[in-house]
């Protein structure tokens, strides 16, 4: 049941993976930090914000050693128990069952990351993502590490129901989407913001003003929040960040969701004995109108 092939690549490099953040689409990293410096949408001065970023990048980056590791384990799993596949890859034209496999992906990633925002529980780790103020390229891995380890196990079952033939391109076309929203670059991409996550609608998903909130959920395509009513294209540079103050401390940020989670917990407890409170959503107002 066990193979040397479930373990990381033979190839991998200590060193590359220390001082590379990313492995081997750190380079995407590097330029997207340098056009921040020289064409800054909002340029900013170095701070205890700039120093936390930093550390994200340098320690909840590296899991992406996790990554190489967990997506052979779970796809030999997979296999091994012979768990459902609806194997499109051996039934459909590569390019149609490339279609198919984005759609659907960007389909359970729109509505997983409205969970992150509406199911409070959810919220209290993703919160951790929305705290920067400073929001950048490294700001992808700004994240809980609760958040950093379940999304590559979903993502990736999700694609192993269609097809267990992985189309590895993917992973990489997303991250690099990613990165690219996060940016801090004063870029403007015209008409490619109604397809794809580029920094000006990424920002008004960070942004702090209310009548943003809840919008554009897509992290790479658009498609879904056209469908659903949420996107939103505003041509201001919003503030970026959460109107609650989050400590600029990573190792507070990754204790707090978890006493945040504690607290509702004991509350829901207590509530059983008390009248319900009306539902709000994840920052205690009504979803944005302003667009």
């Amino acid at each position: 049941m066990f193979s040397p092939s479930w373990l990381p690549p033979k190839d991998f490099e200590l060193l590359r993976w220390l001082f590379v953040p990313g492995g081997g689409y750190g380079f995407v990293l590097v330029g997207l930090a340098l056009l921040e410096l020289l064409i800054p949408q909002n340029r900013r001065r170095w701070t205890r914000a700039s120093l936390l970023s930093g550390a994200y990048l340098l320690m909840a980056g590296k899991l992406g050693i996790y990554t190489v590791a967990v997506t052979p384990l779970i796809r030999k799993l997979w296999l091994y128990f012979n768990l459902p596949s609806a194997h499109l890859d051996r039934i459909l034209p590569l390019p149609l069952y490339m279609l198919v496999t984005v759609l659907v992906a960007t389909f359970l990633g729109y509505w997983a990351h409205v969970g992150l925002h509406r199911i409070p529980l959810l919220w209290h780790i993703h919160k951790i993502h929305h705290s920067p103020r400073n929001l950048n390229c490294g700001s992808v891995y700004h994240k809980h590490f609760l958040e950093l380890i379940l999304h590559t196990p979903a993502a990736l079952i999700a694609s192993l129901a269609l097809g267990t033939d992985l189309v590895a391109p993917f992973g990489i076309i997303f991250i690099l989407i990613d990165f690219v929203g996060h940016s801090n670059v004063k870029l403007n991409f015209g008409k490619l913001s109604y397809v794809i996550s580029t920094p000006q609608v990424h920002r008004i998903h960070h942004s702090r003003e209310p009548r943003h909130y809840d919008r554009n959920f897509g992290n790479q395509f658009m498609i879904w929040d056209h469908v659903f009513g949420t996107f939103c294209d505003d041509v201001e540079n919003p503030p970026t960040g959460l109107l609650e103050e989050i400590p600029e401390s990573f190792v507070k940020q990754q204790i707090l969701p978890l006493a945040w989670i504690a607290r509702d917990m004991g509350r829901r407890v207590s509530g059983l004995f008390t009248s319900a409170e009306t539902p709000r959503n994840r920052r205690g107002e009504s979803r944005g109108s302003g667009c």
